[in-house]
């Protein structure tokens, strides 16, 4: 007999494995050896704080280690919405999560993507993505799209693997960002820091 334990170990195993194989593929681009641990996706939706009628944004989920935690937490299918750019992830998540809308896309393009599904703003993103290691106009591109989508005063959640801010003040600043470490993550490998930004009014 399979029970909720067994499944979440083995899709713990077919996660690390695939993830692996995605950061020999491009280091870069996947931003970490391993997805991110439990205690890190924990925080990361704690910081959060989704609440039952919000749709909520995933930017950049891997092999959906913050998904997982997010659905473990209350939050609905219908209203949980990955962006993910690596066509391999994309495939792998589709396989995971049949019941989930996921958007084949890069997170600069989130305000046509949200277009295209009908939704228009939201409030709460959670990303995953490894801002401290892309070129800074990536970094900008993807900071003004959060902005652009998420409504005054709306959250948006991003990790990093240095206790500075993953978004420059500047560009924060520039796009009405306003962040604060809010913890990390020590026992995470690598370790790990948790940034709170609120979309100004």
């Amino acid at each position: 007999m399979t029970g909720p334990l067994t499944s979440a170990i083995k899709a713990s195993k077919r996660s690390k494995l695939f993830f692996l194989k995605q950061y020999l593929r491009n280091p870069f681009g996947t931003g970490g050896v391993a997805p991110s641990g439990r205690q890190l996706a924990k925080l990361m939706v704690a910081k959060l704080a989704p609440q039952p009628p919000e749709i909520i944004v995933e930017l950049g989920p891997g092999t959906g280690s913050f998904t997982r935690e997010l659905l473990a937490q209350g939050v609905e299918p219908a209203n949980l919405i990955l962006v993910e750019f690596n066509k391999a992830f994309v495939k792998f998540l589709k396989k995971e999560f049949p019941n989930l809308r996921i958007v084949e896309g890069a997170a600069q393009d989130l305000p046509q993507l949200l277009t295209g599904l009908g939704q228009f703003s939201v409030n709460k993103i959670i990303s995953g993505i490894p801002l401290r290691s892309m070129k800074p106009a990536e970094c900008r591109q993807i900071a003004r799209a959060v902005a652009a989508v998420l409504e005054p005063g709306g959250l948006f959640v991003q990790f990093s693997y240095f206790k500075a801010s993953p978004v420059p003040k500047a560009v924060a600043a520039e796009v009405g960002l306003v962040g604060q470490c809010v913890g990390g993550v020590l026992n995470n490998v690598p370790p790990a820091f948790v940034w709170q930004y609120v979309k100004s009014a």
